[in-house]
């Protein structure tokens, strides 16, 4: 999903991605990642999947607004709102505007007319709302419609049915990236324990105190830390494990998380304050590692 790879564009402002109208990959490529989402779903994973609503929308055939755009493009989005709240009469000289859309392609600007002779068409004030909803329909549908279409039948090969059709957009997403209800008691009542830990063990003990005593972003971060998510599954915390184990090095060593397992090396730290210390400092560098992955996915947009 990397945008270095050409697949999908990097919306810096939004953090969100879509698919590149400029690939030259295999279109087998988005039928397998179609895929993949689907299966996130049939097996109740996560998967860190940075698209807008829109992608869910356009899954259960339902089609994208402003607000998508918004979403994805708040800058443009903001823009076309303005366009639509104008009140003057005068739209032709003030917006300067035509049935095109703009697009950097590979260092170059290129024209595309969004309605047959749309270069020559001025938006005004009577068909403003036609140019809003046809600039909407290139970004979500027209431009893409053969890259969605081979992810939209992988993911429908593991996930079609009616019963795909109870679901409202939002939802669906949820089942696939998960959600924020967090209730990090429910996390402590489900953690099960390895080696010579149990839930009274000294350690574990310590280690409860110090992340309840956390901030709600330092929370989200641990969650990242241990799971390689910030979000939890769309059944709740009920639904997700941790497993801490006890290791044999000493208190001078860091936790360490395998993510795939949902499971936490500590060592049997002896005094609170070691283990918050210890606990902040093996959090961040995950945190400073995934900042640096944003940076260089930016970079390559």
């Amino acid at each position: 999903l990397d945008p270095k790879y050409g697949m999908f564009k990097y919306f810096e402002e939004s953090r969100l991605i879509w698919f590149s109208d400029q690939t030259f990959e295999d279109i087998d490529l988005f039928h397998l990642i179609g895929v993949v989402c689907g299966l996130a779903i049939y097996n109740f994973t996560i998967v860190d999947l940075h698209f807008p609503l829109a992608l869910y929308k356009k899954l259960l055939n339902k089609k994208p607004t402003l607000e998508d755009l918004k979403e994805l493009m708040p800058g443009v989005g903001r823009s076309m709102q303005q366009l639509l709240d104008y009140p003057e009469n005068n739209i032709e000289d003030t917006f300067c505007l035509n049935f095109t859309i703009t697009l950097e392609n590979f260092g170059a600007t290129e024209v595309k007319e969004l309605v047959p002779n749309g270069d020559s068409i001025l938006v005004n004030n009577e068909n403003k709302q036609e140019f809003v909803d046809v600039y909407v329909d290139y970004i979500f549908n027209v431009s893409v419609a053969s890259l969605f279409f081979a992810f939209s039948e992988g993911f429908h090969k593991v996930c079609g049915g009616k019963v795909l059709q109870l679901f409202q957009p939002n939802e669906l997403q949820a089942m696939v990236i998960g959600n924020t209800n967090y209730d990090w008691k429910e996390l402590q009542k489900n953690t099960e324990y390895k080696g010579e830990f149990w839930a009274e063990h000294p350690t574990i003990k310590l280690f409860w105190e110090v992340f309840h005593e956390l901030p709600l972003e330092k929370k989200k971060q641990f969650l990242l830390f241990m799971t390689g998510s910030d979000r939890i599954p769309i059944l709740g915390m009920k639904s997700l494990t941790l497993v801490i184990q006890s290791t044999g090095g000493g208190e001078d060593f860091l936790p360490v998380a395998h993510t795939c397992f949902n499971l936490l090396d500590l060592p049997k730290y002896r005094d609170k304050d070691t283990l918050k210390s210890k606990l902040i400092q093996a959090r961040s560098v995950v945190v400073k590692l995934l900042n640096e992955d944003r940076i260089k996915i930016g970079r390559a947009h």
